[in-house]
């Protein structure tokens, strides 16, 4: 039953994250306008900081393989976001809502841009 559920979850946060990186393809798509590429990402729910890394991480792929960059250009170089990366990998994290993605999402780009788009560290309880 436990394992049931937990699978059921995983591909839950699996479709949404898909959904979230098919949905920003085709708006920032630089190659042919006519196809979606789309990316998706298997893992397991992320409970240590070190998995949120990864996880994140995975998305950043992700994310620039449907906006048709790569993390080897200037930008990722110089350190300077893509506004379709950045919101791929920022409309995912937020969909998938697990605490140490949302973590890694902040060490990486800050309290005030993650309150931008509504990720939080903070636990979320749900009440009965």
């Amino acid at each position: 039953m436990l394992i049931t559920r937990a699978l059921k979850s995983n591909a839950r946060l699996l479709l949404a994250l898909t959904a979230t990186v098919m949905a920003s393809a085709p708006i920032c798509s630089h190659a042919d306008e006519s196809a979606s590429p789309s990316s998706i990402v298997k893992y397991s729910r992320p409970t240590t900081p070190e998995g949120g890394r990864h996880l994140y991480a995975q998305i950043e792929r992700a994310a620039n393989y449907a906006c048709g960059t790569s993390s080897v250009d200037i930008e990722a170089i110089m350190n300077i976001s893509n506004p379709c990366v950045h919101d791929a990998i920022s409309r995912a994290v937020r969909s998938v809502n697990n605490l140490s993605l949302a973590q890694a999402y902040i060490d990486k780009n800050g309290k005030d841009e993650a309150h931008k788009f509504g990720i939080t560290s903070d636990v979320m309880t749900a009440k009965k």
